[in-house]
């Protein structure tokens, strides 16, 4: 079932976390692209609470499937509009 991380805009935003547990992957993608400049980076929790820069979701690269473990945020670039969904 597909769950909404980060509602559809053109405005940047952060999602709320996202929690990958051990053993359960998490395949993401990108939502209402309506043009090829949508960026939506991914960030990584670490153990002092700052989030760092894993990778990114892009018109051109639209999905991926998150198997380590630890607490993500989904950052939408603002200009094109996009979302993020888990499925």
């Amino acid at each position: 079932m597909a769950t909404q991380i980060l509602a559809t805009a053109n405005t940047a935003a952060d999602s709320a976390d996202v929690i990958v547990a051990a053993g359960t992957p998490l395949a993401v993608g990108l939502k209402g692209v309506a043009d090829g400049g949508a960026l939506v980076i991914i960030k990584l929790k670490d153990d002092a609470g700052a989030y760092n820069v894993v990778g990114s979701l892009t018109s051109t690269s639209p999905s991926t499937l998150i198997s380590a473990p630890g607490t993500y945020r989904f950052s939408r670039v603002a200009g094109a509009t996009c979302g993020v969904f888990s499925g």
